[in-house]
């Protein structure tokens, strides 16, 4: 299993593509800029201890913004967590780059492509969706001891119902904390959101997986009459009448919109090539937003667990609508969610290679990047005539947009 997990990592890089000549340092703290603020734009692993910009990172996924200003990056290809503590250099948190933490090898207690990551309560602790592990994670800051959370390393779909370190995971992307202290998951490949309450047991709360149904280009649904059948105890998926099928991937799909939540169908990568997406985020009055990310829209769960879409048009992939209604805007590939106390969203259009806003008048708008144009270009100027390649992860903390540009291997921010 080693050998085939060192092996993911070639496709994604090679899709992604390394960084040009890095650009010219400027001032991050200057109002309406965009700057570099980690990597030279090239990928590899390189200078910890010493100045941020000068270092090399690998396709770096998402980052988390502590409370004493520490940000926290997800080098994923290099499969570590890394820092900027807020005085221009870079440091090695956590993982050794060795893929561990496998079936073959459980108690290696390394990372395999981390991929989301959300700060524990107690503020000395954080929670790694540990993707190719398929496994949370929990990093002590003090002592750097990491024990496992959730998931037992297997990749399906076993174990709601019952203890969160027994059940079965496929792919766990993304992380939030419920306005109930609830951890809430996106199961990616399973197609599914699972929670884990304060007694550590695990359960679904969005999604269905059915997995004979028609493929992803017919809908991804049941046939006409046909409801998904519950596949034999312990298993969490469903089947359109073949138990004989319960064992196949979780079929891609839309569905759900303006109904409950566990009725809903989603869309996310799956497979040994797939990407990470899906990521969630919870408004503070408990409201669920996700990216559907190979449906292209964004959608939220409201605190009656009502599915409702606030952004693309479903299974039609574009860079259209800025200016307008968010619901008639064209989305692709959207993965990474922040939230604004004004209520304004935004999201990263990955394969747009731009981040876009809507606001609280549902008017979508590009912030960074010009949508559709990838490169690497712009620090020092405004981040709408700057260029990207592929930016997965996004951050907003004191005002401060934080840019996961992937493809070009750099940590970039915006103070709005």
């Amino acid at each position: 299993m080693k050998h085939l997990l060192l092996l993911l990592a070639v496709p994604f890089a090679a899709a992604c593509g390394g960084g040009d000549d890095a650009p010219p340092p400027c001032d991050p703290t200057e109002t309406g800029t965009i700057c570099t603020i980690a990597g030279d734009g090239k990928t590899g692993y390189a200078g910890d201890d010493g100045p941020a910009t000068e270092a090399r990172l690998s396709l770096p996924q998402d980052m988390l913004r502590a409370t004493d200003g520490t940000l926290y990056i997800l080098d994923w290809n290099n499969h570590r967590i890394r820092s900027l503590p807020g005085d221009g250099t870079i440091r090695h948190v956590a993982g050794r780059g060795e893929l561990g933490g496998t079936l073959d090898d459980p108690a290696n207690d390394d990372l395999n492509h981390p991929t989301g990551l959300v700060m524990h309560p107690s503020g000395t602790q954080l929670v790694i969706a540990a993707w190719h592990n398929s496994k949370l994670r929990t990093l002590d800051l003090t002592t750097g001891e990491i024990v496992d959370s959730c998931g037992d390393g297997r990749r399906a779909y076993f174990g709601d119902g019952g203890p969160a370190l027994t059940a079965t995971l496929d792919l766990p992307a993304s992380l939030a904390y419920a306005t109930n202290g609830d951890l809430i998951i996106m199961d990616q490949a399973n197609q599914v959101m699972r929670k884990i309450d304060g007694t550590g047991t695990i359960s679904r709360i969005a999604g269905r997986c059915v997995v004979d149904a028609e493929p992803p280009t017919g809908g991804g649904m049941c046939a006409d009459g046909v409801q998904p059948t519950a596949c034999p105890s312990p298993s969490g998926k469903f089947t359109c009448g073949n138990p004989a099928t319960c064992g196949l991937p979780c079929t891609p799909a839309y569905g759900g919109e303006d109904g409950p939540a566990l009725d809903l169908r989603m869309a996310q990568p799956f497979g040994q090539s797939a990407d990470p997406a899906g990521r969630i985020a919870v408004d503070r009055a408990g409201n669920i937003y996700f990216a559907d990310t190979s449906n292209s829209v964004i959608r939220k769960i409201d605190t009656a667990g009502i599915v409702h879409r606030i952004a693309g048009t479903p299974m039609q992939p574009g860079r259209t609508g800025d200016g307008g209604p968010a619901l008639q805007a064209k989305l692709n590939n959207p993965v990474d969610l922040a939230l604004a106390d004004d209520g304004t969203l935004y999201f990263t259009d990955v394969y747009n290679h731009c981040v876009r806003a809507i606001d609280p008048d549902q008017t979508i708008r590009t912030v960074a990047g010009v949508c559709g144009t990838p490169g690497i270009a712009g620090d020092g100027g405004p981040p709408t005539a700057a260029l990207l390649k592929r930016p997965y992860g996004i951050e907003l903390a004191d005002g401060v947009l934080y840019i996961a540009d992937t493809g070009n291997h750099m940590i970039r921010s915006i103070k709005l």
